[in-house]
């Protein structure tokens, strides 16, 4: 065991005395077996292990305001449970609260929405007004230009069975309007009251303002001169007039009742147009053995004059509108517009006297359409497609 320990210090006695101290470093090999600066490595250990300081974590505290509270705090109990006795589990139940948002609620409609547009392309604006509900009625006002529809209809619209409410609902054409050739209504307007009622006014039958938008339409104003005297009028009055067949056709099988607005007695061109129109209706009936909807045709004579309203002249307009009707399917006549005589050749039609004309012997307009209103509700609504059909589906 001595002499490895003196051969050692022989060696680093050798290599002191030879003046290279300070370039001499042992080996690994001589370290791993000498032990060599183990010490030193252990201290540098420690010294790193006392000198590094701990970590430091930041937490940021959560404002009460936003955080969720837990259904256990969300529970308030009152009696023995703020003691902490008696305490069940539907003590710590959340309670379901009933949700105020009322999906069922109805839109109200202060002023008509398009239905049909100019072009007569259907327009999704009526849909946010209509509910499920099945009891309803839907009632259309067609008639020539200028005659008074959509002021008539307007009447009914706003005013009830007992009152009557002279109010603008639908746009009516104006004297400037007039002047200039244009109508009020353009396409399908839609109005839908409280009670339920759809209410649609549609542009003038045949109109001369419809002729010239579409003759406008098609040519230039620069053209307009040159080309107008070459173009032939019947082309464009058989566009005019296929487009009220259009029209007149698509209401009576979306309709429970049809408004027809006239200043005359009898226009012969217009009844043509609803005979024609009767016949391109499709058939809506699912089953040949089903009979087709077909609306009640109510005929308003407006501005009527007082020497129209005799009685031999009444009886005489009843006939020729039966008549006229003889082989139609509309429904022309009906209990509610028969007198208390209740002969046959009564027809579904209302006079209504002039502003100018009223007098005491005749019954004036304020008096007529509240009448005239209650007439409609009372008709009988047949039904145009399946069983519970809703406002939205008679929509789709």
């Amino acid at each position: 065991m001595s002499q490895p320990e003196a051969s050692s210090t022989s060696r680093g006695k050798s290599r002191r005395d030879g003046g290279k101290q300070s370039l001499y470093r042992p080996t690994r090999d001589e370290r791993d077996r000498s032990g060599y600066n183990s010490g030193y490595r252990g201290k540098s250990r420690q010294a790193a292990n006392v000198d590094a300081a701990p970590p430091t974590i930041l937490l940021k505290t959560r404002a009460n305001d936003t955080r969720s509270l837990s259904p256990v705090q969300q529970v308030k109990p009152s009696g023995p449970l703020a003691s902490g006795e008696n305490l069940s589990k539907d003590a710590f139940k959340v309670h379901a609260r009933k949700d105020v948002s009322d999906n069922t609620a109805v839109l109200s409609m202060s002023t008509p929405v398009k239905f049909l547009s100019k072009d007569l392309i259907f327009q999704d604006s009526l849909h946010d007004f209509l509910t499920d509900n099945c009891e309803f009625l839907v009632i259309g006002c067609v008639g020539l230009q200028w005659s008074g529809k959509s002021s008539v209809l307007s009447h009914l619209a706003s005013s009830n069975c007992r009152t009557f409410v002279k109010q603008t609902v639908f746009s009516v054409a104006t004297s400037s309007l007039q002047m200039e050739g244009l109508t009020g209504t353009i396409g399908l307007d839609a109005f839908v009251t409280g009670d339920r009622i759809i209410w649609l006014d549609c542009q003038p039958l045949l109109s001369a303002a419809i002729a010239e938008r579409e003759i406008a339409t098609n040519y230039n104003k620069d053209g307009y001169k040159e080309i107008h005297p070459k173009l032939e009028s019947s082309c464009v009055g058989t566009l005019v007039e296929v487009e009220s067949l259009q029209l007149l056709s698509f209401l009576y099988c979306i309709c429970h009742i049809l408004i027809v607005v006239q200043d005359s007695l009898g226009d012969p061109n217009l009844i043509r147009l609803l005979q024609t129109a009767e016949m391109l209706k499709p058939n809506l009936a699912n089953d040949d053995t089903v009979a087709d909807h077909m609306p009640h045709l109510v005929t308003i004579y407006n501005r009527a004059q007082p020497s129209d309203l005799v009685p031999e002249m009444l009886k005489q307009t009843h006939k020729f509108y039966k008549m006229a009707f003889k082989k139609s399917r509309l429904q022309i006549s009906s209990e509610q517009f028969g007198d208390l005589q209740k002969t046959d050749d009564e027809a579904n039609f209302v006079s209504l006297v002039d502003w100018t004309a009223a007098n005491d012997q005749w019954t004036s307009y304020e008096e007529t359409i509240p009448s005239l209103k209650a007439k409609l509700l009372a008709l009988p609504r047949h039904s145009f497609g399946p069983t519970g059909l809703t406002e939205k589906s008679w929509y789709n």
